[in-house]
C-alpha cells in the first residue's frame, strides 16, 4: 500500500513537472508557429496590418527563449568538460561558440533538418530547467532603478528598430546574408544546389552554425534577432570589464553600494556611443564578430581561471570557423594578453592567451581548407593573395575567375592606396584623445572629491590593498583601440572600416578606467580626500545624464527617423521613410513573366531586392555573380554574339529586362549579344511598360522596332562614358581584352549619373 502511494506520489510529481514546462515553452511554440505562416513576409511588406503587430509580438516572445537556449547550451558545455559552474557572460559565449560548431558540423553532413534541431534544442532546454539557479540579488537603490529604466528603453528601441523590424534598406543582407540561410533550410545542409551556385554567400554564411541551426525553423530575419542577443551580450561585457577595471569599492561603502549602478552606466554608454555598435548591420553577422573580439579582450584581461581556457579556445576556434580573416585580430587580442601576462609573471593567463590564439589559428585553417576543397579557393578575399593557389576547374564550377577579376580591378581603382603614415596619424590621435579625456575627468573627479570630503565629510574607510591588473587591462584596451585604428587607416578598406566601428564602445570604459587608475594613485596618497557622502551620488547622477543624453541623440533619433513605432502601428515596410527601392517591381515581373528566369542587362542595384527574393519563384531573377549564367560568364559576357547566345539558350534563359532610364548596366549587359545590331537581329519586345522593355528570343516575324533598340543602345553607351569617366578605363574592356590597367584614377562620384544617366 504503501509501494503505491508512493507511485502515485511520484507520478504526480511527474506529470505536474511535464505541465509547468510545457506551460514554460508554450509561447515559443505558438511565436514560432505565428512567425512561419505562409505569405508572412510579402504581408509585411505590401499590407501591414495585424500581420506585422503579431510579427512583431513573435520576436518579442521568442527572443528570451533564443537567449536561453545559448544560455544553456553553455552551462550544458561547462558541465560536460569542466563540471563547475561559470560566469553568465562565460555562459553565453561558451553556448554560442558550441552551437556554431554544431551547426557547421551538422550541415556538413547534410542533416540540418529542423525536427532534429528543434528536438536537440528542446532536450536542451529541458534539462537546464532542472538545475535553475536565481541570480544573485541585488539590492535595489534610485541610482540602479534610474540606470536600468534608461538601459531597458535603450535596448527596446533597438530591438524594434534594429531587430524586429526587417531589414529591406540593406543592399548585402538581401542578396549576401538572407538567401544563404533559406537555401541552407530548404537543402538541410551547407552545400550549395548545383542549380544555385551561391558561392560567396556560401564563404560568408557557412561557417556560422549558430544562424544556420535557427534558420532550419525560423525565417531568415532571425540573423537580426541573433544579432540583438549579441547587441546584449557586448554590454555585459563591457559590464564585466568595468567591474574588473574599476573596482569602486576600495574607496569605500559609499562607493561600494553605487559600483553595480555605475557599472550599468557605462556598459549602457558603450552600446550606444556614436559612431558605434547600434549603426551595424543587424542582418549581417558583424555583431557576432565584434561580441567575440570583446570577449576574447576580457578573457585574455582578466585573472584567468582553469574555465577560461575552455572558453578563450572555443571561442577563437568558433569565430574563425565562421570567416578565417578574423584570425587576424584575434592573434593580435592573443598577442596583447600574452605580452601583459608574460610581463606579470602570469603562467595561466599566458596559457589563456596562447589558447586563444592557437584555436583561432586551427580554426582558420579548417575554414580555409573547407573553401579550397569545395570551392578551389581558400577565401576570395584577399583575392590578389589567394588566386594563385586557386583550383580554376574547381571554382568554375561555382563561378567564373573573371567576374573577380572585374571585382578586384574596379575596387582597386576607387580604394586609396595604402598609407601607413595616415595609420599613425589616426592611432596616435585616438590614444591622446583618450588620454586628454581621461585626464579631464580626473581633474574633475578630483575636486569633486575633495570638495566633498570638506563639505561633506564621513568617516575614512578602512585601507583596501590596492587592486591588481588596473594597468594591464588599461593597456590591453588601449593597445587594441590603437592597433585597430592604424589598420583602419591604413589599409582603408570599405568592409574593414564598417567592421572597425566596433571598437568606438571600447571608449568610455578605456577613459573612465585610466581616470580611475590616475584616482587610485591620489587615493594612496590622499585617502581622506575620498571619505565624502555625496561624490558616488554625484557620480551616479552625471552618469544617468549621460546616458540618456547618448540615448536620446542615437538611439532615439534612428528610431524616430526609421519610423519604427509606424513598423508596429502596422505600416508595410515598402511605405516607410529610409526605403528607396522598388519592391512592387520584383512582384510586377514575377505576374507578368510566369515560370520563365528573367536575365537583368541593367539596373543592378535597383534588382537588388529581387534576387534570391522569397516574394518570387526560386532563381527567377537571374543575379549577376552567383548563378549558372555567371558560371558562363566567359562564353556569355567575353564571347561572340552567337557563342553567348548559344549559351543562354542552352540554359533556358528567355527574357531580358532594360529599366528604361537607367544606365546601370554591369557584366552581361555590356556583351557583343547586346550590341545595338545584334539587339534588332535576334531579339524581339515580349512586352513594354513604362518603366522597362522586356526582351526575348525573336521567333518568325517578330521584331525589334528601331526605337527599342536605338534606346537600349543609347543607355549602354552612356553607361560604358560613366565607368569610363568615374574609373580613368572602362573595368569591362580591360578584363575583357586583357588591357594592362594604366594606374590612372577618375572621379568615382561619377557612377551616382548610372541610376539616371545624367
Amino acid at each position: 500500500m504503501a509501494y503505491m502511494d508512493f507511485s502515485r506520489t511520484k507520478l504526480r510529481r511527474t506529470a505536474e513537472e511535464l505541465v509547468w514546462r510545457a506551460l514554460i515553452l508554450a509561447p515559443a511554440v505558438l511565436s514560432i508557429w505565428c512567425l512561419n505562416r505562409s505569405g508572412t513576409y510579402r504581408a509585411l511588406i505590401f499590407e501591414g496590418g495585424w500581420t506585422t503587430r503579431f510579427y512583431v509580438l513573435a520576436w518579442i516572445i521568442l527572443t528570451p527563449y533564443l537567449g536561453w537556449i545559448v544560455m544553456a547550451t553553455g552551462r550544458l558545455t561547462f558541465s560536460l568538460v569542466k563540471h563547475d559552474a561559470a560566469r553568465r557572460i562565460d555562459e553565453f559565449f561558451v553556448g554560442a561558440s558550441t552551437l556554431i560548431l554544431v551547426g557547421l558540423t551538422l550541415g556538413a553532413f547534410s542533416i540540418l533538418y529542423p525536427q532534429l534541431v528543434l528536438g536537440s534544442l528542446l532536450a536542451i532546454l529541458l534539462w537546464d530547467t532542472r538545475s535553475f539557479r536565481m541570480p544573485k540579488r541585488t539590492k535595489p537603490n534610485y541610482a540602479l532603478l534610474s540606470i536600468s529604466l534608461v538601459g531597458f528603453a535603450a535596448l527596446g528601441m533597438v530591438f524594434l528598430d534594429r531587430a524586429a523590424m526587417p531589414d529591406v534598406v540593406s543592399t548585402d543582407v538581401q542578396q549576401l546574408y538572407a538567401p544563404y540561410l533559406a537555401e541552407v533550410a530548404r537543402n538541410h545542409s551547407i552545400w550549395l544546389a548545383a542549380d544555385n551556385p551561391i558561392f560567396s554567400d556560401f564563404e560568408i554564411g557557412h561557417g556560422n552554425g549558430l544562424h544556420l541551426l535557427m534558420a532550419t525553423f525560423l525565417p531568415p530575419q532571425v540573423t537580426q534577432i541573433i544579432s540583438f542577443l549579441y547587441f546584449v551580450a557586448i554590454g555585459g561585457v563591457i559590464f564585466e570589464f568595468v567591474r574588473m577595471l574599476i573596482p569602486l569599492e576600495i574607496f569605500g561603502p559609499q562607493w561600494d553600494r553605487m559600483a553595480i549602478p555605475i557599472a550599468l552606466g557605462i556598459a549602457l554608454l558603450g552600446l550606444t556611443w556614436a559612431p558605434g555598435l547600434h549603426i551595424m548591420e543587424f542582418g549581417k553577422y558583424h555583431l557576432q564578430t565584434a561580441a567575440f573580439f570583446f570577449y576574447s579582450l576580457l578573457a585574455v584581461a582578466r585573472s584567468p581561471k582553469g574555465r577560461d581556457n575552455l572558453g578563450a579556445g572555443i571561442c577563437g576556434l568558433a569565430l574563425t570557423v565562421s570567416y578565417p580573416l578574423y584570425t587576424a585580430y584575434l592573434v593580435l587580442i592573443s598577442g596583447l594578453g600574452a605580452f601583459t601576462k608574460l610581463l606579470q609573471g602570469d603562467r595561466s593567463g599566458l596559457i589563456t592567451s596562447v589558447a586563444l590564439g592557437g584555436g583561432a589559428v586551427v580554426g582558420c585553417m579548417l575554414a580555409f581548407a573547407i573553401n579550397y576543397f569545395y570551392l578551389g579557393i581558400p577565401a576570395t578575399n584577399p583575392y590578389s593573395i589567394f588566386r594563385h593557389v586557386a583550383s580554376t576547374d574547381r571554382f568554375s564550377q561555382f563561378g567564373s575567375f573573371d567576374i573577380l577579376d572585374y571585382f578586384v580591378l574596379s575596387q582597386s581603382l576607387g580604394v586609396s592606396d595604402f598609407s601607413i603614415r595616415n595609420g599613425w596619424i589616426s592611432s596616435t590621435g585616438q590614444v591622446k584623445a583618450i588620454v586628454k579625456a581621461a585626464a579631464l575627468l580626473t581633474v574633475a573627479s578630483l575636486v569633486v572629491a575633495l570638495a566633498d570630503s570638506k563639505l561633506f565629510p564621513a568617516r575614512s574607510p578602512l585601507s583596501r590593498s590596492m587592486p591588481t591588473g588596473l594597468v594591464a587591462g588599461g593597456f590591453i584596451l588601449l593597445a587594441y583601440l590603437a592597433s585597430v585604428r592604424f589598420l583602419d587607416s591604413t589599409l582603408q578598406i570599405p568592409s574593414l572600416q564598417r567592421l572597425s566601428i566596433h571598437v568606438n564602445a571600447l571608449i568610455p570604459v578605456t577613459i573612465i578606467a585610466m581616470a580611475f587608475w590616475a584616482l587610485t594613485i591620489a587615493w594612496r596618497l590622499a585617502p581622506t580626500w575620498f571619505s565624502g557622502r555625496v561624490a558616488p551620488h554625484i557620480a551616479v547622477l552625471s552618469l544617468l545624464m549621460m546616458s540618456a543624453s547618448v540615448v536620446h541623440a542615437i538611439p532615439w533619433r534612428s528610431f524616430q527617423a526609421d519610423g519604427t513605432l509606424l513598423f508596429v502601428a502596422g505600416r508595410p515596410l515598402d511605405q516607410m521613410p529610409r526605403v528607396t527601392v522598388n519592391w512592387k517591381r520584383c512582384d510586377d515581373l514575377q505576374q507578368a513573366t510566369d515560370s520563365d528566369r528573367v536575365l537583368a542587362l541593367n539596373g543592378y542595384r535597383s534588382m537588388v531586392p529581387c534576387y534570391f527574393s522569397s516574394l518570387l519563384t526560386r532563381g527567377k531573377i537571374i543575379h549577376t555573380y552567383q548563378s549558372d549564367v555567371a558560371r558562363n560568364f566567359k562564353k556569355i559576357a567575353l564571347g561572340d554574339a552567337d557563342t553567348a547566345e548559344a549559351a543562354l539558350r542552352s540554359l533556358g534563359v528567355k527574357l531580358f529586362y532594360v529599366q528604361k532610364g537607367n544606365c546601370d548596366f554591369w557584366l552581361n549587359g555590356f556583351s557583343d549579344l547586346f550590341q545595338r545590331d545584334e539587339l534588332a537581329q535576334r531579339f524581339a519586345i515580349h512586352h513594354e511598360t513604362p518603366e522597362h522593355w522586356m526582351l526575348t528570343w525573336k521567333h518568325g516575324d517578330q521584331s525589334l522596332s528601331p526605337e527599342t533598340a536605338n534606346g537600349i543602345s543609347a543607355l549602354r553607351t552612356r553607361s560604358k562614358d560613366i565607368y569610363r569617366e568615374a574609373y580613368g578605363v572602362d573595368p569591362f574592356e580591360v578584363i575583357k581584352h586583357r588591357l594592362p590597367p594604366d594606374g590612372r584614377r577618375g572621379d568615382l562620384t561619377v557612377l551616382e549619373q548610372l541610376f539616371r544617366c545624367y
